[in-house]
């Protein structure tokens, strides 16, 4: 049940972040979304996902630390705790995907032992492809290989690039995680044709605990 919801939830966040769009479109455009507004609104979306089933879900936000630039927000059901890393992948050099990496060990760090309830943590981070080959990297790094719409970005003028590594292989070596389940979506769509636009990235990985 726990991976549905989640599933489901992350599908419904799509059109959070069309809304979202609507109103912030310059800002989301220029850098992406703010990791406050990304982890909260999607925590919300969960939250939300449990109120349709009749399930009490509250939202806390975790201690903040120097050591994060962003909060990170656990989801509380009966049965259930979720955890929601969120990061601003501004730029997609080295620096900012070792930063995910170090958010997520973080977090495994202050997770809640005592509870026996069924875990996941969520990564949800946003991007927009720009010229750079470390940008046009960020879809093989994020899934470990190039995503099967690949022909569908280079017919938008991106043409995608094979990362080194893989966030999967950095977090299974950094923390010592795997068995994650990492996805791509694309909640925008171009006004001519309806299309998805493949330049901006919704990126998630939900690992269970």
């Amino acid at each position: 049940m726990l991976d549905e919801l989640i599933s489901q939830s992350l599908r419904d966040f799509q059109s959070d972040c069309l809304n979202f769009c609507e109103h912030h479109y310059p800002t989301i455009h220029n850098r992406g979304m703010n990791e406050s507004h990304l982890g909260k609104a999607l925590a919300r979306r969960i939250v939300h996902s449990y109120d349709k089933l009749n399930i009490d879900a509250f939202l806390h936000q975790l201690d903040e630390s120097p050591a994060l630039k962003q909060p990170v927000f656990r989801v509380d059901a009966p049965d259930h705790q979720i955890y929601i890393v969120a990061h601003r992948l501004i730029s997609a050099n080295l620096a900012c995907r070792k930063g995910i990496v170090k958010d997520m060990h973080w977090t495994l760090d202050h997770i809640d032992t005592t509870s026996e309830k069924e875990k996941r943590v969520i990564l949800v981070a946003d991007h927009w492809i720009d010229r750079s080959s470390a940008s046009k990297s960020v879809p093989s790094w994020w899934l470990g290989h190039q995503p099967i719409h690949q022909a569908d970005f280079a017919a938008q003028g991106v043409r995608l690039l094979e990362a080194e590594h893989s966030l999967a292989g950095d977090i299974e070596l950094e923390c010592a995680l795997t068995g994650g389940l990492n996805r791509i979506f694309h909640p925008f769509h171009r006004q001519r044709d309806g299309l998805p636009l493949y330049k901006y990235l919704l990126l998630t990985a939900t690992y269970p605990l």
